[in-house]
């Protein structure tokens, strides 16, 4: 039988590669001087599909400790689905132009339906008031950049794949951040069980 463990549960080194990943993707999509939209549109794909790796090692983790693992499992599955969406229509005898503006509403729709999933997790997740207030202000820019996304017809392909790329930045920063966090509140509760254990050894004698 699984034991309900909230995501932020997880093992830090998740959130840790996950946050590496988005940060050097978002931080290449946001600096890089390559103008091909569909050249970038496969970054994104393929840091997707990394993304989606990482989940896929997250349920096993979390299937092997008895954990619940139904949302990784969904994140996982959206996160691979985006991927094969975005890779799968990178086609020599595909109408490039048309199919531009469908992959740019995807990204589009990803940043706010994920940034919305955030801002919930950081309210009903976290007791912590940094990392609530971190995961919060998260998806509140992750909100504002997908409303902006689905807004700014007017702007260029290339400044919507920047856009893109802030949010992965954003969203790299946040979970590194939360991920080393994590590891030093996990080694904090070591050595607090370590001094309790001590402490009883002490009072028996």
């Amino acid at each position: 039988m699984s034991v309900k463990r909230k995501y932020i549960d997880s093992h830090w080194g998740v959130f840790f590669l996950k946050g590496v990943v988005s940060l050097g993707a978002g931080f290449y999509m946001m600096f890089t001087k390559h103008q091909n939209v569909d050249f970038l549109i496969q970054v994104i794909g393929w840091t997707m599909l990394v993304l989606a790796a990482i989940e896929v090692i997250n349920v096993v983790y979390r299937t092997r400790r008895q954990y619940n693992w139904g949302f990784p499992l969904a994140l996982g599955i959206v996160e691979m689905a985006m991927s094969v969406a975005l890779l799968f229509t990178v086609n020599r005898d595909a109408d490039l132009s048309q199919l531009l503006p469908v992959r740019l509403g995807m990204l589009a729709a990803y940043v706010l339906a994920a940034s919305i999933i955030t801002i919930i997790m950081g309210f009903s997740s976290f007791d912590n008031l940094t990392d609530r207030f971190m995961w919060v202000v998260n998806g509140m820019i992750g909100t504002i950049l997908g409303f902006v996304l689905f807004a700014s017809g007017n702007l260029s392909d290339i400044a919507h794949v920047s856009l893109f790329g802030t949010y992965l930045l954003v969203n790299g920063l946040t979970d590194l951040f939360y991920g080393i966090h994590a590891k030093d509140e996990i080694a904090e509760l070591r050595e607090e069980r370590a001094l309790k254990r001590a402490q009883k050894k002490g009072v028996k004698k």
